[in-house]
């Protein structure tokens, strides 16, 4: 199981949990918008959102969000209504993402998943270029993710909110059949609800780490009472 208990321990008292994956790997953090994604990665590595570039940790790993070239575009094409340059956005995330891949580090990709095409492309490059992916999503409540949004200061538009929630129920419909389902080539798949999330205190790479089971190896339990939410474990 990938979820292993560390030496840290969180204000109460209880063990975090830390997430270990192999060296050279594209970890998918996905989940609707205001899910707690953004909340995550700064906690983790001190992301603030005001990034304009790929940020690389003092451990080698690659953060990429969109978010970041948004702040990169901004300064030139504010005056234009954001909508009519959202796809820029979105082409130099991408292009951003296969930069991190083909340099060797651990990459992990800001992202929530809900569109199928995406998770294609980007499986079906991670195959051409030899990374395995894993992917680690946040299974919040919408109520909750709007709630985030709020939080945040970033809202997405109602129509927006209510396709991501539709496809979103798709994926972790997907997830029930095993990662390759969720994502083509993915080897491994660990599904969190907020709370669990909040108890994530890293995401490790190489090491002497557990090893991350991969394909046949993992079966998805159902947590009742949860949104969706579903954890992993072994055969």
């Amino acid at each position: 199981m990938p979820l292993v208990a560390s030496e840290r321990h969180d204000h109460g008292g209880r063990p975090l949990e830390i997430l270990h994956y192999p060296d050279r790997s594209l970890i998918l953090l996905g989940g609707i918008p205001g899910a707690g994604k953004s909340t995550l990665l700064n906690r983790l590595y001190g992301l603030t959102g005001s990034e304009t570039d790929t940020v690389r940790t003092g451990g080698g790993v690659r953060v990429v969000d969109s978010q970041q070239s948004r702040n990169r575009l901004t300064p030139w094409l504010r005056r234009l209504p954001y909508p009519a340059w959202r796809w820029v956005v979105h082409v130099l995330h991408y292009l951003r993402v296969a930069t991190a891949l083909r340099s060797g580090d651990p990459v992990i990709v800001h992202e929530t998943g809900t569109r199928r095409i995406v998770r294609v492309l980007l499986g079906t490059y991670c195959r051409l270029v030899g990374v395995p992916v894993h992917l680690v999503l946040i299974d919040a409540d919408p109520w909750e993710a709007r709630r985030g949004q709020i939080a945040r200061g970033r809202m997405v538009t109602s129509r927006s909110f209510r396709t991501h929630e539709r496809r979103w129920r798709r994926l972790i419909g997907a997830c029930t059949r095993g990662p390759g389902r969720a994502m083509p080539g993915a080897r491994s798949l660990v599904v969190l609800d907020r709370r669990r999330a909040g108890r994530l205190g890293g995401i490790r790479f190489g090491g002497s780490g557990a090893p991350v089971p991969q394909g046949p190896a993992l079966r998805v339990l159902t947590c009742p009472g949860l949104y969706g939410a579903a954890l992993l474990a072994p055969l």
